[in-house]
């Protein structure tokens, strides 16, 4: 009997810790449109793969001819969320704002973007995103800016995210409560012959050894998206996101850029051998119904589940 019940006592806490390990696991995408209406396949595809938090894109940062930062391309909310859903609002801020220092901006973010929230019932803000692809030149204002920001965000109980491409691994640690890293975007997208610019795994392999050591908190973000780019006489003109926004003309070459699902798992191992923590939330950039219809339902679970 004595056995009995140590055998059952393992097997409950065996349960235990399985269900909390799942529980950690979390399942995120990114949402980065202008308006935010959800069609039937985004919807039954969040529900089917059970994607518990969303990173939605509130407005730009830009700055004028004076050199003034102000919003642009601000969301509008055509839709009403899921419930259950998280909402982690984000905010692209152009590098170039970060040329000189807006003491002021860091609180108008924060008041617009909790303004945002309360107007379109979204719910209490609990964390804010800054995606910026800073350089060298611009660390010091823009790190400066997020000490400014996260001392606010913290009088208001709110965690402040940044993004993190691979370049910026070589530079110190952003002042902010956790990062997300975009394993995207690795090549040069202007060129013909570069066939993998979204990703490549020899595009990220340099990069990997500093997150052994890189003292910040981490989620790990791949790609589902394709770009179909248009070239002129083997010189680039720019990525179509429709039939429509650039002429094309005769002897122009539209070629199709896109990750493969062995290219994303890939990128997972390389990157959960170095920072397996970082799969801790798993995020797939972005939601739209062309991306969800692009793999099989088994492939983007087997995405999902990389650990």
């Amino acid at each position: 009997m004595r056995h009995l019940k140590i055998f059952l006592f393992i097997i409950v806490a065996s349960i235990f810790a399985s269900c909390s390990h799942k529980e950690s696991e979390k399942r995120s995408m990114y949402y980065w449109r202008t308006s935010l209406h959800l069609t039937s396949p985004e919807r039954e595809f969040l529900l089917q793969h059970h994607v518990s938090r969303l990173y939605v894109r509130y407005f730009d940062v830009v700055c004028d001819n004076a050199g003034n930062s102000r919003p642009n391309a601000t969301l509008s909310f055509d839709d009403k969320l899921p419930a259950g859903l998280e909402i982690v609002p984000t905010v692209y801020i152009l590098n170039d704002c970060m040329r000189h220092d807006d003491p002021l901006l860091a609180g108008r973010i924060l008041k617009r973007v909790r303004q945002m929230n309360e107007t379109n019932d979204v719910g209490p803000l609990k964390e804010l995103q800054i995606d910026c692809d800073w350089t060298l030149q611009t660390r010091q204002c823009f790190f400066k800016f997020l000490r400014q920001l996260h001392a606010l965000c913290q009088k208001n109980h709110v965690r402040l995210s940044a993004t993190i491409r691979l370049h910026q691994l070589s530079q110190p640690v952003p002042p902010v409560d956790r990062g997300v890293l975009m394993v995207y975007n690795t090549g040069d997208v202007t060129r013909l012959d570069c066939e993998k610019p979204i990703l490549n795994l020899n595009d990220v392999k340099p990069y990997v050894h500093r997150l052994d050591h890189y003292k910040l908190a981490l989620s790990a973000a791949y790609p589902l998206f394709t770009w179909r780019v248009l070239f002129r006489a083997g010189r680039y003109v720019g990525i179509m996101h429709g039939d429509d926004d650039l002429p094309v003309l005769r002897g122009d070459s539209i070629v199709t850029r896109q990750p493969s699902l062995e290219d994303i798992l890939e990128a997972e191992r390389v990157i959960g051998k170095h920072r397996p923590d970082a799969h801790s939330e798993l995020i797939l950039y972005d939601l739209s119904k062309q991306n969800v219809n692009r793999l099989k339902t088994q492939d983007y679970e087997q995405i999902f589940s990389a650990r």
